[in-house]
């Protein structure tokens, strides 16, 4: 019997210690946003539309209209100088119709686009299709571009996620610069 109450006070002496530890996915996390930081990006939490939620999920019982929402992390790759005369949009991913790209949707018109769009478009969902770890956003912006999205690493290390989302940021940054944004 004494045994058993040791044992019993010893579990509930280190049971609260072992909870404290992080989980898997918590350490995943900080090991991406880490590497994220140190690949120069600034790392914060965003909210993105939930364009798909029930009907349930954009109602109370009481009758009020909500805007559902999903939070996420934010990846930002700052443009110093700016990119004031670049084109500035947000895309989210979705199913509803759009005349820009397919799987992807804006819920406010882009701003600056060049006269002929379409090339710059096209340019935009090469880049935007490649981007990794769960993407459900990207923001070009007058002071730079976004990835926004759940951190979903797979397989893959928290580097090569990172290595991902910065070249398509850096991609995106760098066609604004170039002019391209304008002329494409």
């Amino acid at each position: 019997m004494v045994w058993l109450l040791i044992v019993l006070v010893v579990a509930l002496a280190i049971g609260p210690i072992l909870m404290l530890r992080p989980k898997p996915r918590e350490r995943a996390v900080a090991a991406l946003r880490a590497a994220a930081r140190t690949a120069g990006l600034t790392v914060s939490v965003a909210r993105v539309p939930h364009l798909s939620a029930s009907a349930e999920d954009r109602v109370s019982a009481g009758g009020r209209d909500r805007e559902p929402t999903i939070e996420c992390a934010s990846y930002r790759l700052l443009a110093p100088g700016g990119l004031e005369d670049a084109p500035q949009w947000t895309l989210y991913r979705s199913e509803r119709e759009n005349r820009y790209l397919a799987g992807w949707t804006m819920l406010t018109p882009p701003l600056r686009l060049p006269p002929q769009p379409e090339r710059y478009w096209r340019r935009i969902a090469a880049i935007v299709e490649t981007l990794p770890g769960g993407c459900l956003g990207v923001e070009a912006s007058a002071d730079g571009v976004a990835w926004m999205g759940q951190e979903r690493m797979g397989d893959s290390s928290a580097e090569t996620i990172v290595q991902g989302i910065r070249e398509g940021l850096e991609a995106i940054r760098d066609l604004h610069r170039e002019g391209l944004g304008r002329d494409a």
